[in-house]
């Protein structure tokens, strides 16, 4: 339960930091350097997230249904 937690508040700050960067995006202004790290931060979470994912299935804690995996 604390794993699906910890990936839909990494969730949440992906689609945040995807919200900002829209937001100096459209705003312009000439200062891309936050639109740089809004973006970059968003990337470094998404790799959190699948990371977490991979270690959480390597340790047994996440499984697949997936019929072709268990034949």
């Amino acid at each position: 339960m604390w794993l699906k937690i910890i990936i839909v508040l990494l969730f949440l700050a992906v689609l945040f930091c995807l919200g900002r960067g829209l937001y100096f995006l459209l705003k312009g202004g000439g200062n891309s350097a936050k639109l740089v790290n809004s973006l970059t931060a968003r990337v470094g979470l998404t790799a959190l997230i699948m990371l977490i994912i991979v270690v959480a299935w390597l340790f047994g804690d996440v499984h697949s249904n997936a019929p072709w995996l268990y034949r």
